[in-house]
C-alpha cells in the first residue's frame, strides 16, 4: 500500500472528526464515571460497512504491515466520528495478547481472522527466567510494537485535529496473572498449589516489565495515560486483563493476584476487564487503591443489577457492558454505566442513537 493512499484516509477523517463534538464526550464521560447526573448512559455502537469507505484486513495482514495495522486501528475511529456516539478515539499498536510474554522468550503465532497469540516455554526457560529477572525493553517482539507506536503518531502528527482526538492507547499488557498463564501454560494452575513462590516470583518479575514498557511507551508517544480501545479513554490509567484469572477461586486470587493487580493501578490508575465468570472475586477488586472502572465483559453471566449497586455504593463505575438490559435496570441505572452496542449498520445504529438521546438507554 502506497503512502499517498494512507494520506487520502487520513485527509478524510480529518474532515469527519468534530472536536466540539469530542469535547462534550468528554464531558459525558467524566460525569458519568463519577456518577453524576447525566441525559443518557454512554454509548458506543458497532456497526458494519464496505471495505470501499474504510478499508478492512486481516489480523495476519496488519501484523506484517503496520500501514495496515494504522488504517485497520482507524476504521474504529472513523465508525465513531461518522456515527458521533459517545466513544471516544483511540488507536494502539496492536500484536494481540502475546506483546509482554514475547520478552520471557514465548514463540508468536498469528492467523488470519484472530489476533496473534504466544505458546507457552520450556520449564528450564522459566527457571532461567527467575533467576535472571527483567528481560530487555525491546526484546520479543515489543521492539516492533514500540516502533509501531512511534510510526503511528508520526503519521497522525500533520493532521491538526486527528493529533488532537486520537489519543495513542497502551499496548496490550494483559494482567500479571494472564500473561503468567501465558508463560508457564496450564501446569500454572498446579504450580500455585506446588511452587507458590516461584508464581510469585515470576509475576513481579512481569509487573517490574509493564511498569518498565509503560513509562517508555510514553516517551515515545508524549501522551497521556489512555487505554483500551479508545472508547472510554477518559477513564485513563491502565487495562489490567484478567481473563485466566477467572480460573481461580476467592482465595488465591486474593493470595496471589490481587496485589499484584493494585501495583500496576495504584501507580497510575486504572481499570479492570475480565471475560467468563468471576463471582468469586470480582467484589474484591472494588477495594484496589486506584481502580476507576470494572469491565465485565461477558455482562449474561451476572446479575446486573445486584452488580451496579456494589459498584455504586464503592464509587466504580461499569465499563462497556455488552447485555442487554432489562426494563428493572433501565429505571435503576442512569449514570455511573458505559455500554458498547452492536448495530446492523448505519442506519440502524443511526435509529438506537437516536433512542438512546430520547430515553436515556438504548434497549
Amino acid at each position: 500500500m502506497k503512502i499517498e493512499k494512507i494520506n487520502n484516509y487520513l485527509e478524510k477523517l480529518e474532515a469527519l472528526i468534530d472536536l466540539d463534538h469530542v469535547e462534550a464526550t468528554k464531558n459525558l464521560q467524566r460525569r458519568a464515571f463519577a456518577f453524576e447526573k447525566v441525559d443518557h448512559i454512554p454509548t458506543a455502537f458497532l456497526y458494519s460497512f464496505p471495505g470501499e469507505e474504510w478499508p478492512m484486513f486481516g489480523f495476519n495482514e496488519i501484523y506484517h504491515d503496520r500501514e495496515k495495522m494504522l488504517l485497520s486501528e482507524l476504521r474504529y475511529v472513523y465508525m465513531g466520528a461518522k456515527l458521533k456516539d459517545d466513544r471516544l478515539y483511540g488507536i494502539r499498536a496492536n500484536y494481540g495478547t502475546g506483546i509482554i510474554a514475547s520478552m520471557f522468550g514465548c514463540p508468536v503465532h498469528t492467523f488470519d481472522f484472530a489476533l496473534p497469540i504466544c505458546k507457552e516455554i520450556p520449564r528450564s526457560q522459566i527457571d532461567r527466567i527467575l533467576e535472571t529477572g527483567v528481560p530487555e525493553t525491546r526484546s520479543g517482539i515489543m521492539g516492533k510494537t514500540l516502533d509501531t507506536v512511534a510510526y503511528f503518531r508520526e503519521m497522525l502528527q500533520p493532521y491538526p485535529k486527528l493529533s488532537q482526538a486520537v489519543g495513542s492507547q497502551c499496548l496490550d499488557i494483559q494482567g500479571p496473572f494472564d500473561n503468567a498463564n501465558i508463560i508457564w501454560g496450564s501446569e500454572i494452575y498446579l504450580a500455585i498449589l506446588d511452587e507458590p513462590e516461584k508464581v510469585a516470583r515470576l509475576m513481579d518479575i512481569i509487573c517490574d516489565i509493564i511498569l518498565t514498557v509503560v513509562k517508555e511507551h510514553r516517551k515515545i508517544d508524549r501522551n497521556e495515560l489512555c487505554e483500551h480501545n479508545g472508547a472510554w479513554n477518559f477513564l485513563g490509567g491502565v487495562c489490567v486483563r484478567n481473563d485466566s484469572t477467572v480460573n481461580l477461586g476467592k482465595q488465591h486470587y486474593l493470595e496471589f493476584v490481587k496485589f499484584f493487580d493494585e501495583k500496576l493501578i495504584a501507580l497510575w490508575g486504572g481499570w479492570i476487564h475480565y471475560c467468563g465468570k468471576a463471582h468469586q472475586w470480582w467484589r474484591e477488586l472494588l477495594t484496589i487503591q486506584g481502580l476507576k472502572g470494572v469491565n465485565p465483559y461477558q455482562g449474561e453471566f451476572y446479575d446486573l443489577l445486584e452488580m451496579y449497586e456494589t459498584c455504586e455504593a464503592a464509587g466504580i463505575p461499569i465499563v462497556q457492558w455488552t447485555a442487554p438490559v432489562d426494563a428493572r435496570c433501565r429505571e435503576r441505572i442512569r449514570t455511573g454505566f458505559s455500554r458498547t452496542i452492536a448495530a446492523d449498520n448505519y442506519k440502524d445504529a443511526c435509529r438506537k442513537r437516536d433512542r438512546l438521546h430520547k430515553t436515556g438507554h438504548v434497549d
